[in-house]
């Protein structure tokens, strides 16, 4: 099983609206010692088809 991170928290949470769940885990930078915060969704052909459509979508209503 394959795992794809997400570092964007809107695209997360339009994953997570869409049905796919995911792990939320934190990580300190080394180099600015900020916390990043990371989300793991599984990766399967139905995940990558939707953040492939939700790209498309924001393309498309980029102006607004």
């Amino acid at each position: 099983m394959t795992y794809r991170v997400i570092h964007k928290k809107y695209l997360a949470e339009a994953l997570s609206f869409l049905g796919f769940r995911y792990y939320k885990f934190n990580e300190i930078d080394n180099n600015s010692r900020k916390e990043i915060i990371k989300y793991s969704f599984v990766e399967t052909t139905a995940f990558n088809n939707a953040v492939s459509d939700l790209l498309l979508l924001k393309e498309k209503y980029k102006n607004y």
